[in-house]
């Protein structure tokens, strides 16, 4: 393989070896630019600095270079977080590129305002060619700097940036076909989904959500929905549109959660942002509440402030009804239940009385229209037992007293879904399942009624009911009379949702249906397949049957698959055991048929019995946990539809007393007679102009409100969001990196400052010994004479040993260099080490760090010169300044704080990352 591979035609030195070698080699750094990146790495800020300006004036390194990573060392500067070191090679005017995008990803706050107030350099020489392709970004051509900080939904960097004016592209609808979106497309559809991905990502950012929209809720609402739709489009990316979508949802919860009043709940939940000056709107009716059951907003609704505030006005007539007894619950709704024809009345009398107040309560209401309801199914039970049934040979019997009796409730159910339909819409109406029983029901019941008064207009004479046509309309009235029965009963259901022990069960069935409608796709196909095959196979051998009967209810089953109707029940009623084997038997013994026909019943029960019925054992159990997970989010919001259907002004009165004009019904036709078709203008543009002032000024009252408390929630919100992100934030290898680039970077400065101290007093000619030239290093360090030996001062106060020459102090000043905080602080490390060494190596990092810093500190050792020369030099470096040791005694106080707190997070990093 190596022999092709490099092309080799000698086979004995790659016969058990195979060559490596880089493929793809890239250009190596001179010995300077690597030191100059490591003094970037280590945060040696004079070193860096010195290097950038010999670069100015020798050209002798790239402060553009690039590491074997791809960094430069302003990346390298914004990865170690060192804001001094970035504002320093920004003040030589570095190439920039993506900088800001990677401050934004680390989210340094400090880098990204550093950055941001940076004025690029004119020209083209800072821009390096191979960084002006995008395909050696980290980051693709639609990612701007808001839409990364969207991603990492910073608040800081997010509100920097906002204060800059940024803007983000308008994503255009979910099946928008303009010229634009067909385009892109085209061009690249991977792309363009991505973009698309990454613009609603960055949208659903709760903190740019909060900072740039001004109804925050309205936003979430509006945005969570249309992602929803979204995942069903973009099948590939379907998850991640469903996660943001969760994510809007979740901000929205979140933000209702900082409510801390009544007050403000109520402001939140009854704003609405359509209304109308010109009419009067009810600012109490919970429109916003409204508006999140409208975009399935689960979350919202369950949240327990809201759901306390819908309890408060459910229980309204009722104080600490949840604290009594429940046989005193019981019998309260037993006796109201008793007496609701009796508040009726008295509504339908007085609507604007204390009963009629009384009854227009939304817990009243309920047990009104229940207790209707279950009057309603009595007479249904009365009627299926036929107590005062008519002549059973009559074709057209009249209706009997029950029957009458049932008629004026279908009519109230029949009134009361026009109305419902009317206020709603149409769509609105539909999107309840219930909604759609109900329309099914009372569909039956009308065409039962019409098939009666057919009957009883065209057949008046009596027949034997065994000489009735199949189609007779008595029958057909009858049979669905039985159907509407049934959903009669079913729909009581919809009340348990007000249980919170039924309710779960309930949700859990409708959840149910869903799968058993998808399971009977693919039933249906199955059937319909081997129905077909059958069939085909025993059409010729039909039969009589015996005894006058024929087919699969005869006491002998025969002709099981003679049409395709008759195979279709066969096989339905297979799964259930009701065929026997014997009905693949034909009267000619052709064995052969038999065989082939009895296994293809047999695959058919396979496949219908063993996977199909157990795949809708499995998708209903799925069905099942998923409601079971969520039980109490599911159940709040399906009962919060429920008491909201009840909260409406209209529907006050149950059926059949619903049907009956009250007269505030004959006062509303009445003033709109007088409004649409008298057509008095002139009065209604006399109060127009009246009302409009007021109106108006009421509804910038009720937006101020508004605003104000949406203010207080961001602003808690966001406090909370901050403080559980440091809570949360789970410690890591990083966080040491961090800690260690911080000592280091001060261990450079504090030398940094005692070199400069050193070089105050050195004279003229040293001065000229330190310039720069080229083959010289732009690091410079002071020597040491060799007939004076020096303690040289560590951080930690420690000294060094005596230097016996300027090459061993070199070495020891080095070494020096590389220990953090002398010996002591050794010790306490490796004993750390020992505790940390299940979580990441501390010895190795040390080993790179101090080969790193030997590397930098041999390049940077500057000549040797005359120690005779220098001796007076050296005399005064023996002789420590006062500020020198205060400075290395704070030195020694911060670093040895510094290692006392590593230590404790090594005790919390052993136990592994906290997860929230």
């Amino acid at each position: 393989m190596s022999q092709l591979y490099y092309r080799k035609s000698n086979n004995s030195s790659y016969r058990d070896r195979i060559p490596l070698r880089i493929i793809r080699a890239e250009s190596e750094l001179s010995a300077l630019e690597r030191a100059y990146l490591g003094a970037v790495e280590k945060g040696d800020y004079s070193s860096v600095k010195q290097a950038l300006e010999e670069a100015e004036i020798y050209f002798r390194i790239n402060i553009n270079c690039i590491d074997p990573l791809g960094r430069t060392a302003l990346l390298i500067a914004i990865e170690n977080e060192n804001l001094e070191i970035i504002e320093l090679l920004l003040s030589y005017n570095v190439y920039v590129g993506d900088a800001l995008l990677h401050a934004i990803r680390k989210q340094v706050v400090g880098a990204v305002e550093l950055l941001l107030n940076h004025k690029k350099p004119r020209g083209e020489k800072q821009v390096l060619p191979v960084l002006l392709d995008r395909q050696f970004s980290d980051f693709t051509p639609d990612i701007t700097p808001i839409i990364l900080a969207a991603h990492t939904n910073n608040y800081e960097i997010i509100k920097l940036l906002l204060q800059r004016g940024v803007s983000i592209p308008q994503p255009h609808a979910v099946h928008c076909n303009c010229v634009e979106c067909v385009s892109c497309s085209d061009v690249d559809s991977l792309r363009h989904s991505r973009s698309h991905l990454n613009i609603y990502k960055a949208l659903a950012s709760p903190s740019l959500i909060a900072l740039s929209s001004e109804d925050p809720f309205l936003t979430a609402f509006k945005l969570s929905w249309e992602l929803k739709e979204l995942s069903t489009v973009e099948n590939e990316f379907k998850s991640e549109y469903e996660e943001l979508s969760r994510m809007c949802k979740q901000f929205a919860k979140d933000l209702l959660d900082q409510t801390r009043s009544s007050k403000e709940l109520e402001i939140i939940l009854n704003y609405r942002d359509d209304i109308n000056p010109l009419m009067d709107e009810n600012t109490n009716d919970l429109a916003r509440l409204k508006l999140a059951i409208k975009y399935s907003q689960k979350e919202f609704v369950a949240q327990p402030n809201c759901q306390q505030l819908l309890a408060s006005r459910w229980y309204d007539e009722f104080p600490g009804w949840r604290r009594r007894h429940w046989a005193v619950k019981l019998l309260t709704c037993i006796f109201i239940g008793l007496i609701f024809p009796l508040l009726s009345i008295g509504y339908l009398i007085s609507p604007k009385s204390r009963y009629g107040l009384f009854i227009r309560k939304p817990f009243i209401k309920f047990i009104c229209h229940t207790a209707s309801y279950l009057t309603f199914l009595f007479l249904l039970f009365l009627a299926s037992q036929h107590i005062a049934s008519p002549l059973p040979n009559l074709q057209g019997p009249p209706p009997t007293t029950v029957e009458w009796m049932i008629l004026p409730w279908v009519l109230g159910f029949i009134w009361n879904e026009i109305k419902q339909m009317w206020d709603s819409g149409f769509q609105g109406y539909i999107d309840d399942w219930w909604n759609l029983m109900d329309f099914i029901m009372n569909s039956l019941y009308i065409a039962t009624i019409s098939l009666k008064i057919l009957a009883y207009v065209k057949y008046s004479v009596q027949k034997p009911r065994c000489n009735w046509e199949m189609w007779h309309p008595t029958l057909v009235a009858e049979s669905l009379f039985a159907i509407a029965n049934i959903f009669s009963s079913l729909r009581l259901i919809c009340l348990f949702t007000a249980n919170s022990h039924l309710g779960p069960l309930q949700i859990s069935l409708g959840r149910m249906l869903l799968d058993i409608l998808k399971f009977l796709f693919i039933y249906w196909l199955v059937l319909l397949a081997f129905a077909n095959g059958l069939n085909q196979l025993y059409f010729y051998y039909e039969t009589e049957g015996s005894n006058n009967c024929k087919g699969i209810r005869c006491n002998q089953q025969n002709n099981a698959f003679s049409t395709l109707f008759e195979t279709l029940q066969s096989l339905f009623w297979s799964i259930f055991g009701l065929i026997s084997l014997y009905v693949t038997n034909v009267e000619p013994e052709h064995e052969f048929t038999e065989f082939v026909g009895s296994t293809m019943f047999g695959t058919y029960n396979i496949i219908s019995l063993v996977v199909l019925l157990n795949m809708l054992i499995a998708m209903m159990n799925n069905s099942y946990q998923h409601i079971a997970d969520h039980a109490d989010i599911e159940w709040k919001f399906a009962r919060t539809k429920l008491w909201m259907s009840y909260f409406e002004e209209g529907g006050t009165l149950p059926s059949p007393f619903n049907i009956i004009p009250s007269p505030k019904s004959v006062y509303y036709l009445f003033a709109w007679i007088k409004k649409h078709l008298l057509k008095r203008q002139s009065v209604k543009r006399l109060e127009t102009f009246e009302t409009l002032g007021r109106r108006a000024a009421e509804n910038v009252r009720l937006n101020h409100e508004y605003q104000e408390v949406l203010k207080n929630l961001v602003k808690r919100y966001v406090a909370a969001m901050i403080r559980d992100g440091k809570t949360e934030r789970s410690l890591t290898e990083e966080n040491f990196k961090e800690l260690k680039q911080d000592i280091s970077s001060f261990r450079y400065e504090v030398l940094g400052m005692m070199k400069s101290k050193r070089r105050g007093g050195v004279s003229s000619k040293v001065a000229s010994s330190t310039l720069a030239y080229p083959g010289n290093s732009f690091k410079y360090s002071p020597l040491l004479p060799n007939d004076a030996p020096m303690q040289i001062p560590d951080i930690d106060g420690t000294t060094s040993a005596p230097a016996e020459s300027t090459a061993a102090h070199t070495t020891t000043f080095s070494q020096k260099e590389v220990s953090d905080s002398g010996p002591t602080s050794r010790k306490k490390g490796q004993m750390h080490r020992k505790r940390q060494k299940e979580v990441f190596d501390f010895d190795q990092l040390s080993r790179q760090s101090k080969t790193s810093s030997q590397e930098c500190d041999e390049i940077s050792s500057p000549p040797v010169q005359d120690a005779s020369a220098s001796a007076k030099e050296d005399q005064e470096q023996h002789q420590p300044k006062k500020e020198i040791e205060d400075i290395l005694q704070k030195v020694e106080s911060n670093i040895r704080e510094i290692e006392l707190f590593s230590m404790q997070l090594g005790q919390k990093v052993e136990s592994g990352p906290q997860k929230y």
